[in-house]
């Protein structure tokens, strides 16, 4: 073990974050409720435990060495599993029960996630819940930060950090849609050839359905689809196809509360799911209020996947 490992505390961590966020040793100081030079010897002797320069003050406030930005994501991630572990004796004790962030995609937003969350919170009252949209490539920086617990979303088509656990609890229905005045939506039977002459708004790629919507076209010959606009909102999505002959798809949950007239195109060789992944920062132990959410989600969705013991 590194010698200089005693002499490390969270204390410290705490200190050198405080200046890291505010670039300022005053300011840091004020949040912290210290006195400016006991932060700047907090510091120094931070600084001497490693044998190295984290900080430098300069005419325009604090910059960050190389090797300070190299501690910046460690010494968040322990900060936030000193918390957690302080979270999880005091639940053990039948204290306060700490609080559960959560990161998830648009899609799992509609239903499944607010039908489990209603059964976790009857369950765990005391536990704060705080809950957050994005696309992976927000919430999975976020979630190696230690800034969230536990993020739902898709599992991209190439995964990029082995630190993460993937475990499948969900899988929902996904369906090509339209307006409902588009010339497809009263067809029935369609092919997919039916889909060649119109754009279509998508994500963009590497996401995992728009993945398997191309593969789908060249199954068939067809090239792939002509995409008019990319995003990754929801909503915006929904209003463009609303007022355009465009295509795309969505949850069955995101189509039923769109209320914006849209609709499934019916077809005979098309059915498509998409499945929905609980990630984990690390590898182990799973929190017990992560289990009991991971439970509900489960239930609510109906895949009957065994979750971990809480």
């Amino acid at each position: 073990m590194n010698k200089n490992l005693h002499r490390l505390d969270l204390r410290q961590l705490r200190h050198f974050i405080a200046v890291v966020h505010t670039g300022s040793f005053s300011m840091a100081a004020e949040n912290l409720r210290l006195t400016q030079p006991a932060l700047s010897k907090s510091i120094r002797s931070l600084e001497q435990a490693l044998g190295v320069r984290l900080l430098d003050r300069g005419p325009t406030g604090v910059q960050v060495t190389l090797f300070g930005q190299r501690l910046i994501g460690y010494s968040e991630l322990l900060l936030s599993l000193a918390n957690e572990a302080v979270d999880e004796i005091d639940a053990l004790r039948g204290a306060r029960r700490g609080s559960l962030r959560i990161g998830s995609m648009a899609a799992a937003l509609r239903q499944v996630i607010p039908d489990a969350l209603i059964r976790f919170s009857a369950a765990r009252p005391d536990v704060a819940l705080m809950v957050h949209e994005g696309t992976n490539e927000v919430l999975l920086p976020q979630l190696f930060a230690a800034k969230l617990d536990v993020v739902l979303t898709v599992k991209p088509s190439e995964i990029l950090n082995e630190d993460f656990e993937w475990k499948l609890i969900a899988r929902e229905p996904v369906k090509i849609v339209a307006h409902q005045s588009h010339p497809l939506a009263q067809r029935k039977n369609l092919s997919i050839s039916d889909l060649a002459q119109y754009s279509w708004v998508l994500p963009p790629l590497p996401e995992t359905d728009r993945l398997l919507l191309e593969s789908l076209f060249r199954s068939t010959g067809l090239p792939k689809p002509v995409v008019a606009v990319e995003t990754t909102s929801i909503n915006f999505l929904t209003s463009m196809i609303s007022r355009t002959h465009h295509l795309a798809y969505l949850t069955r949950a995101n189509l039923e509360g769109s209320g914006l007239g849209l609709v499934a195109l019916d077809f005979n060789e098309i059915s498509l799911t998409r499945d929905i992944y609980a990630v984990f920062r690390r590898k182990g132990e799973v929190r017990p209020t992560v289990s009991v959410l991971l439970r509900e989600i489960e239930r609510a969705s109906g895949i009957g996947a065994t979750p971990p013991a809480a």
